[in-house]
C-alpha cells in the first residue's frame, strides 16, 4: 500500500476557527461589440467593479494573452501576460502591482527581443469599459 503524499494530506486540513475568505461571485461585464471582436472579455463583482480583464489574440504565427486582476477597490493587483511570434516566445510573465496600481515586480521568462515595459502592452481598463478597444 502506498502512503498518501504529505502535501495532499496537508492541503485537505484546516485549522479550527480558521476564517475561510469567500471568493467573490463574478459575472460577465457587458462590453461593446468592437471590444468583443478585438478579443476582450471582462468579469465584474456584484458591486459592478471590474475584477478581471482579459485580452486574447490568436492568429497564425502570433499570439498574445493578457489577464489583469483587480481588487475590490478597482485597483490593479496583478497581471499574467504571454506572447509569442514566429521567432518563438517573447515573454511569459507574472507581475504584481503596488497600492497605486503600478507594476513593481515581475517573474517569468522575457526574451532578449522584448525589451519594453510590460506596462506598455497592458490595455487601458477604462477605455475598454468605455468601448474604445482599437
Amino acid at each position: 500500500m502506498r502512503p498518501f503524499p504529505l502535501l495532499l494530506v496537508l492541503s485537505c486540513l484546516t485549522l479550527p476557527g480558521e476564517a475561510q475568505a469567500a471568493a467573490p461571485v463574478l459575472k460577465p461585464l457587458p462590453l461593446s461589440a468592437a471590444c468583443q471582436k478585438a478579443g476582450y472579455s471582462a468579469l465584474q463583482d456584484a458591486a459592478g467593479t471590474l475584477r478581471v480583464l482579459r485580452y486574447v489574440r490568436l492568429i497564425p504565427d502570433n499570439s498574445a494573452r493578457i489577464t489583469q486582476y483587480y481588487g475590490a477597490d478597482g485597483r490593479l493587483q496583478s497581471v499574467k501576460a504571454s506572447a509569442s511570434g514566429f521567432a518563438g516566445v517573447l515573454y511569459d510573465l507574472t507581475a504584481s502591482a503596488d497600492r497605486s496600481g503600478k507594476l513593481t515586480a515581475e517573474k517569468g521568462y522575457r526574451s532578449k527581443l522584448f525589451t519594453g515595459s510590460l506596462a506598455a502592452v497592458l490595455p487601458d481598463a477604462r477605455a475598454v469599459k468605455a468601448g474604445r478597444c482599437g
